[in-house]
């Protein structure tokens, strides 16, 4: 196909699950977790190899306190990368930045235009897998579908939302989507995965720049008649502060995606990854013989699948399994890897109070 495939980059996000590495003021998309690149320039990269698209077709949606941040890492890869750069004045959910990255492209590059949309923080490991997977989304998105991408799932997360594949279309590997379903408890994601016929929800999608319109214009015509009204000069992407900010915020998935009859989905393995905790960076990262990851001056005995992460001070650690240390200079978490809820629950308060950042 010769039509265009433009990827569209939301970085937005204030990054609190990776404190302390991760503060509201440098959120985990700029930082180099998984490779000497920050995820946000490993995303970029990622999504022009597989699209071959040009680098000043490249679109980033971001607040505006991101900008220079942004700018910046971009212009390390290739100084055409910060052409399209959409600045919100205020957050307001993933529909809104859809909606406003989809009028953009629809001035810029037409209504048949492939918009293929990435959260600018994930990790992915097999980049040929998702090449694959982006071809067959555009095949069906040529067909009018509005197209996520499901992982196969390898554990029974609950920190995922699922897809219910329904019968395969044209191409047996694309399948329409029956439903989706909230993050389950232990017990229904178990099911879920014996089950065989659920995908984590990804967040990535692919359709054509028209088709989208269309479903917004359906389903949830408040966010598009105020995005558009909020747009002041759409050659540079310029919003109202106080028009933007009076978008309905909501998640695309439940603007869009969830309402719509024309939604189709792509199973792939492509060792994907949100990111989202210090367990799952873990499960991304090289180990070494007793399962660590371990950064910086550190000593380690009788310490098992543990990730240790010091900047300039040693950190000793001796006879502990399944922790976190991770050292910023600033700030020192110290938690048990596997309990989420309790390192989210630390974070938490540490927002209330004059700690956080």
């Amino acid at each position: 196909m010769n039509t265009p495939v433009i990827p569209v980059i939301l970085c937005g996000g204030s990054g609190t699950r990776l404190w302390p590495a991760s503060r509201e003021k440098k959120p985990k998309q700029f930082l180099k977790l998984t490779s000497t690149q920050s995820l946000l320039q490993d995303t970029v990269k990622r999504a022009l190899k597989i699209t071959g698209t040009e680098a000043e077709n490249l679109v980033v949606v971001t607040h505006e306190s991101q900008e220079e941040m942004v700018k910046s890492q971009l212009s390390e890869i290739n100084i055409q990368n910060a052409q399209h750069i959409l600045c919100e004045p205020h957050a307001r959910n993933t529909a809104a930045a859809v909606a406003f990255a989809t009028e953009y492209c629809a001035h810029h590059f037409g209504d048949d235009a492939y918009l293929w949309v990435l959260a600018s923080d994930h990790f992915v490991g097999d980049e040929d897998a998702l090449g694959k997977a982006c071809q067959l989304a555009q095949e069906a998105a040529s067909e009018g579908h509005l197209v996520t991408f499901g992982i196969k799932p390898t554990r029974a997360e609950t920190g995922y939302g699922y897809i219910l594949q329904g019968q395969p279309l044209s191409n047996p590997l694309v399948y329409k989507v029956d439903k989706f379903v909230e993050k389950p408890d232990q017990e229904t994601a178990q099911s879920y995965l014996e089950a065989g016929t659920f995908l984590w929800n990804s967040g990535m999608f692919l359709f054509k720049v028209g088709d989208v319109l269309s479903q917004f214009k359906n389903h949830s015509p408040a966010i598009l008649s105020q995005l558009t009204s909020a747009i002041t000069n759409i050659d540079n992407g310029q919003v109202s502060p106080d028009l933007y900010n009076a978008i309905p915020s909501e998640p695309f998935d439940k603007a869009v995606i969830e309402k719509s009859s024309d939604v189709a989905v792509v199973s792939c393995d492509p060792e994907w990854s949100d990111i989202g905790s210090w367990e799952s960076l873990w499960e991304t990262l090289s180990k070494d013989k007793d399962g660590n990851v371990i950064e910086g001056p550190v000593a380690c005995a009788g310490v098992q699948n543990s990730m240790i992460k010091a900047k300039d001070r040693l950190i000793a650690v001796a006879g502990l399994e399944n922790i976190v240390v991770i050292d910023t200079g600033d700030a020192l978490l110290i938690a048990d890897k596997n309990n989420g809820a309790a390192i989210k629950d630390v974070v938490d308060s540490l927002k209330k109070s004059d700690n956080y950042n």
